[in-house]
């Protein structure tokens, strides 16, 4: 649906591009007032933020006296895109996929940057926002996503200046970095590294280093440099997500081809490889069989005595030098590290009394068979989200790909009976889109879902096992993406999910799930 562009008063409106759902709503009511005329052309933009998933879910204006209504839903994480002095967003590129829901914004400025929220798809449309006027506001309508958006835009009233360095935009680390550097390491170099100059939001902007100043510009977890080479500079703003691509890939490019060297790297554990990353990213990349390095060397060559954890933490403990300021710091780090070496990882054993079975429950019913059935069954209907309730028909769309019915694989002796368990269910099916978007929109297949006791206990499942779905919070679900890797699903989740995963790519399947109080859980099959 497209509407006229109009204007009132200087005050110039787009068309509006998407879909006809959700509410009505504007940033300055239509047709404008006097007063809102005058708040119009006084605005100062300063920042856009915008949350993603499948769709365009949210967006929201920051203008110098304060920030604006959010419009949408919050099941995404927050992007930023903040204005340099002088610099106002001149034009919008937006997609609609289907005519239904905004899945791309493309926001172009004065200064000649440009950032892209979302995955453009479908016919691009140029709001046309005309020459010498900048956005300041947005319209449309909204509920989970955003169903239609237009701009408001009012004629400049100021000289554009020239144009600085950008802010890179983050990469994504690639599947094979992360698959080689534990989440462990990188969990323990965030730890003690800190996210510097944290702004209110969440957010984080550059800093002087410590002992060179703004000789040596600094943000997030001590990047110095932007994966693309361009050296971080004074007013960069990156949020956490970003912060910690720029890490990753720190860590991958300037410590993993040595580390890799060590005689016995492919004998350590991931624990055990995280807290030398985490030495390394420390105290440099060089250390094995390096001057003063005897004692971490000797660790590295000693695999038989890598579970003594008193004699490991003697060794680490030595690196955290002696009589400075940065003693104590120093030392809380290497126990942490010694701690993070000779700790065990999970067994081949499940762990929480989780089964072997899982994988292969549902194999006589043939999942993948039910797609296209599933597909043909939900044509036209609209997801219930965090609406579904257990005597909804299997049907039912809970999020834009997935059913009710899949979690039950299709059997009535399997349907929900508490609505907490309907909570579960859509929390996990919100994680379950994002990977399926991450991985180009394959198939999702789910294996095996919501198990009642008496299901469990025929099939022989484990007594506490998640997939019975017998508390609050409680939950799980086995699948694959049709046509993609499942080691590389496995390894993208492990990244990103923050509950209970079990390791079962070797046999087909994804464990991911959930447990009171939502620890971070890993094991094998």
């Amino acid at each position: 649906m497209e509407s006229l562009n109009n204007s009132q008063a200087q005050l110039w409106r787009s068309i509006l591009v998407g879909g006809s759902g959700g509410r009505f709503f504007s940033d300055i009511p239509w047709p404008p007032q006097a007063s809102d005329r005058i708040v119009a052309q006084t605005a100062t933009p300063v920042e856009v933020r915008v949350r993603v998933g499948r769709n365009v879910d949210q967006v929201q204006m920051r203008w110098t006296t304060g920030e604006l209504s959010a419009h949408g839903g919050e099941g995404s994480v927050m992007e930023a895109f903040v204005l340099e002095d002088n610099e106002y967003i001149a034009n919008v590129l937006v997609t609609a996929p289907r005519g239904n829901y905004i899945g791309s914004i493309e926001l172009l400025t004065n200064q000649n940057r440009s950032v892209l929220f979302g995955r453009p798809a479908g016919k691009v449309t140029d709001l046309q926002v005309p020459s010498n006027h900048q956005v300041i506001g947005f319209y449309g309508s909204s509920g989970r996503w955003i169903d239609q958006l237009g701009v408001i835009a009012v004629p400049v009233s100021r000289q554009s200046q020239p144009q600085p360095t950008p802010t890179p935009k983050p990469e994504r680390p690639s599947d094979a970095s992360l698959g080689a550097i534990p989440r462990a390491g990188i969990d323990l170099i965030k730890q003690f590294e800190g996210f510097a100059q944290a702004l209110p939001d969440g957010r984080a902007q550059a800093y002087a280093d410590p002992l060179r100043g703004w000789e040596v510009p600094t943000i997030g977890y001590g990047t110095t440099r932007y994966p693309d080479g361009v050296p971080v500079k004074k007013g960069d703003i990156i949020n956490k997500t970003q912060a910690e691509a720029y890490l990753i890939d720190h860590v991958d490019q300037s410590c993993r081809q040595a580390m890799e060297k060590i005689p016995t790297w492919s004998r350590m554990n991931d624990n055990q490889r995280g807290a030398i990353y985490s030495f390394a990213y420390n105290l440099g990349s060089s250390f094995y069989g390096g001057y003063n390095f005897e004692s971490i060397t000797q660790v590295c060559d000693s695999p038989d005595r890598w579970y003594d954890h008193r004699w490991i933490a003697a060794q680490f403990v030595k690196y955290r030098n002696p009589n400075t300021s940065v003693e104590e710091g120093l030392r809380r780090r290497r126990l942490a590290e010694a701690a993070l070496f000779c700790k065990r990882m999970s067994s081949s054993a499940p762990n929480w009394d989780d089964d072997h079975g899982e994988a292969v429950e549902a194999g006589d019913l043939k999942p993948e068979e039910r797609l296209d059935r599933i597909v043909q069954d939900v044509a036209g209907n609209r997801p219930v989200g965090a609406g579904l309730t257990p005597d909804m028909p299997f049907d039912t769309l809970i999020t834009p790909h997935i059913t009710y019915g899949e979690f039950a694989l299709y059997d009535e002796e399997r349907r929900f009976r508490y609505g907490y368990q309907c909570k579960t269910a859509y929390e996990i099916c919100l994680f379950l889109e994002r990977c399926r978007d991450y991985f180009g929109g394959s198939p999702l297949v789910i294996t095996s879902g919501y198990r009642p006791p008496e299901v469990n206990a025929k099939i022989g499942g484990a007594p506490r096992s998640e997939h019975l779905y017998d508390a609050p919070e409680t939950g799980a679900v086995d699948f694959y993406l049709k046509d993609i890797s499942t080691y590389e699903v496995e390894s993208w989740c492990d990244q990103t999910y923050g509950y209970s995963i079990g390791y079962g790519a070797k046999r087909g399947f994804v464990h991911l799930g959930m447990r009171p109080g939502k620890p971070r859980v890993r094991w094998v099959y």
